[in-house]
């Protein structure tokens, strides 16, 4: 079967000596041979098995793959000839047979502008580019209630503020500078009360095809056993394409962005997880100057992350607060610690105590749970038994057996002088430009105590990003 890469290769403008219309140009030895055009357009298409992300330190969202040719468009502000420095914003349409361009209120609506967008009464009646189709995920909501339903996009600047997405690419060396992309990954709920995993799209024959021969369907039918919940997505019963597959264990299942994820008015905007990208490489590691880490069970360690005296800002350093010491938590904060039983299950709290060494199923894993300190969490290396992390420098990844909940989870290595380590890399074959990028940045508190406590933040969140870059003369 023909692959989408393949058939994006195949209509390929060249960039040079391209009619515009895809058509292979004369040999440049040849009398006949047009003059080079320099790009207007380049399509980031995502190398999936060498692209994922990890948030926080807990490792229940380490791993989160992007899948292979997902898709943002640039144009070209300026270019330096055929062979030199271009730069580039956006987004804009990439070329791809699905219309990425959808409507944040209603995923399934295709469109140019806000106000196509159905008027709801939100602040998510918003045109913008989605960049991950929704997938589910096995976190825990309100009420126990098992199922979330995340995504991402890039917002499209109001007129006359910076664009979201801006860079630049050396077309002779393929060096990649991606100075800012904007991603949100919003989820379907506020303050950890998740409404369900995603809607699955059931029975399309061929995906990413443009053509809508599934139907959106409620996971909690399809796969009871894998998500308790799911989401009342305004789209059920509606025909669909599959965008996507899921890559969390257990919920690798079919979904769509024509099954819109419901979207309510208390919904926060979702966590800010772009940033810089560059193929020359990206390290963080554990220093002198790094905070320390506010978990008992790390104590006298120093962490990737802390937060600053407010309590919410994220920090790598006192720089970062200001001077002010960076690995703050409030002092009469009663820590909510798991504890594994033999049998792998945390140790629930004794009715009517509340013993320091003892988890109260009420709060989130770490979280402060004295008066007036429940938003803040404790930060550690990990969450691994023991604090062993089984770390593979090479691919970015660990993984270990969870003190929360007795399952494997992914985790960061832990001390001074660990790393985390994405290698730069860039090719080029024939007109399409290949560029390994990484970055990593530490995550603030959110609003919810229960997301923070999952995902571990303040923490760290890393990302190896991989692209094929397509240029494009566009008329």
């Amino acid at each position: 079967m023909v692959t989408r890469m393949a058939l994006a290769v195949a209509v390929l403008l060249s960039g040079c000596g391209d009619d515009g219309g895809g058509t292979t140009p004369p040999d440049a030895t040849s009398p006949d041979a047009l003059v080079c055009q320099p790009p207007t357009h380049f399509t980031f298409s995502a190398v999936g098995d060498r692209s994922f992300a990890s948030f926080g330190w807990t490792g229940f969202v380490h791993n989160v793959r992007v899948p292979d040719e997902t898709p943002f468009g640039v144009e070209v502000t300026t270019c330096d000839g055929c062979d030199g420095i271009c730069r580039f914003e956006g987004p804009v349409a990439p070329k791809s047979v699905v219309n990425r361009q959808r409507c944040l209120n209603r995923m399934s609506k295709e469109c140019t502008m806000d106000s196509e967008c159905p008027d709801d009464g939100t602040r998510f009646r918003r045109c913008v580019f989605m960049y991950d189709a929704p997938a589910g995920s096995p976190l825990t909501g309100a009420g126990g209630r098992v199922g979330a339903c995340g995504w991402s996009y890039i917002p499209i600047a109001p007129e006359g503020m910076p664009r979201t997405v801006t860079g630049s690419l050396d077309q002779t060396s393929g060096e990649l500078n991606l100075e800012n992309v904007t991603i949100f990954l919003p989820l379907n709920g506020p303050g950890g009360g998740y409404r369900g995993a995603c809607a699955e799209c059931r029975g399309d024959d061929i995906p990413n095809d443009g053509i809508k021969n599934g139907t959106c369907t409620p996971t909690d039918i399809v796969a009871p056993a894998i998500a308790r919940a799911s989401d009342p997505s305004p789209d059920l019963g509606m025909p669909c394409d599959v965008h996507r597959f899921g890559s969390t264990a257990g919920l690798e299942l079919p979904y769509s962005m024509d099954c819109s994820p419901s979207v309510a008015a208390t919904d926060p905007d979702g966590n800010v997880f772009g940033g810089t990208f560059t193929s020359s490489g990206y390290q963080v590691e554990i220093t002198a100057s790094s905070p320390n880490c506010t978990d008992p069970a790390f104590a006298g360690e120093k962490c990737f992350c802390g937060a600053c005296p407010d309590g919410i800002t994220s920090c790598k350093s006192n720089a970062d607060c200001g001077g002010a010491t960076c690995g703050y938590l409030p002092p009469d904060c009663n820590r909510n610690p798991p504890v594994i039983r033999d049998d792998g299950t945390p140790r629930p709290i004794v009715p009517g105590t509340l013993e320091e060494d003892e988890f109260n199923p009420a709060f989130a894993p770490y979280q402060c749970r004295t008066p007036g300190t429940t938003m803040h969490v404790t930060t550690g290396g990990n969450s691994c038994v023991g604090g062993v992390c089984n770390w593979n420098a090479e691919t970015g990844l660990g993984s270990c057996t969870s003190n929360v909940n007795g399952q494997t989870v992914g985790c960061y290595p832990h001390g001074l002088g660990a790393k985390v380590v994405a290698p730069g890399r860039v090719a080029k074959i024939g007109s399409v430009f290949v560029a390994d990028t990484g970055v990593a940045r530490c995550n603030r508190i959110t609003p919810s105590p229960t997301v923070n406590g999952q995902l571990g933040l303040p923490g760290l969140t890393f990302q190896k990003r991989s692209f094929r870059i397509l240029p494009e003369v566009r008329p």
